[in-house]
């Protein structure tokens, strides 16, 4: 999922998202505080099953293999610095091409492309985690999140979004109902864990259409 060991140096950084007045606040996206999703490995540290999808550092959502029905709210690609993990270099970030090929000219490390996508989670039936899925929208609770991808979480996640986008011209990604599903992958004597998104047939519920557009100050 990419080098997530040290806090990253941002080079540029584009924002979009929610920014409104609400109840006499003032609400600037970088105000709000969306929790991570992570898949938990071996070396995790936390009492989650390896391989379960982690919700704000405490929420098991789902265990391996198990889809869980998600939206697809918005997702941002970057590159960063392919620095390996028993390094203490601290990866640049570039958030352009641009910047991303004048960090590559100087780095000794070269880059690789990651995304960060936000996903609304729904409820699964029977699940009584009703903590973490603190969002009624419609007819479901959701837990919004955010996860980093890169490299083979990136190929299987943000590769596929942007496929779906480029095949399906003028249909928004978050119309559909995407399965969010971590599965064991294997290469040579490592197995790790490997988040997942497939998209299906079901069509997002109106109300959740209108909370997208309404976060993404369409």
């Amino acid at each position: 999922m990419g080098n997530t060991k040290n806090q990253e140096v941002v080079a540029a950084e584009t924002n979009t998202g929610l920014s409104t007045n609400v109840s006499g606040i003032e609400i600037d996206v970088d105000d709000i505080e969306i929790p991570r999703i992570n898949v938990c490995q071996k070396m995790s540290q936390s009492d989650a099953p390896v391989g379960s999808i982690l919700y704000d550092k405490t929420y098991e959502i789902a265990p391996p293999d198990t889809p869980v029905k998600t939206i697809t709210v918005a997702a941002q690609k970057g590159w960063r610095e392919n620095i390996p993990f028993d390094e203490e270099d601290i990866p640049r970030i570039a958030w352009s091409k641009a910047d991303s090929e004048a960090i590559a000219a100087e780095s000794e490390w070269g880059m690789t492309e990651f995304a960060e996508i936000t996903l609304l989670m729904r409820q699964p039936e029977g699940s009584e985690n009703s903590d973490a899925f603190q969002l009624p929208i419609g007819d479901h609770n959701y837990a919004l999140g955010k996860i980093n991808v890169g490299k083979n979480a990136y190929r299987s996640t943000y590769k596929r979004l942007a496929t779906f986008a480029a095949l399906q011209s003028g249909v928004p990604i978050h119309s559909k109902v995407w399965n969010f599903v971590s599965e064991e992958l294997s290469k040579g004597k490592y197995t790790w864990f490997n988040p997942s998104l497939t998209v299906t047939k079901e069509e997002a519920d109106a109300d959740v259409t209108a909370f997208v557009k309404n976060f993404l100050g369409e």
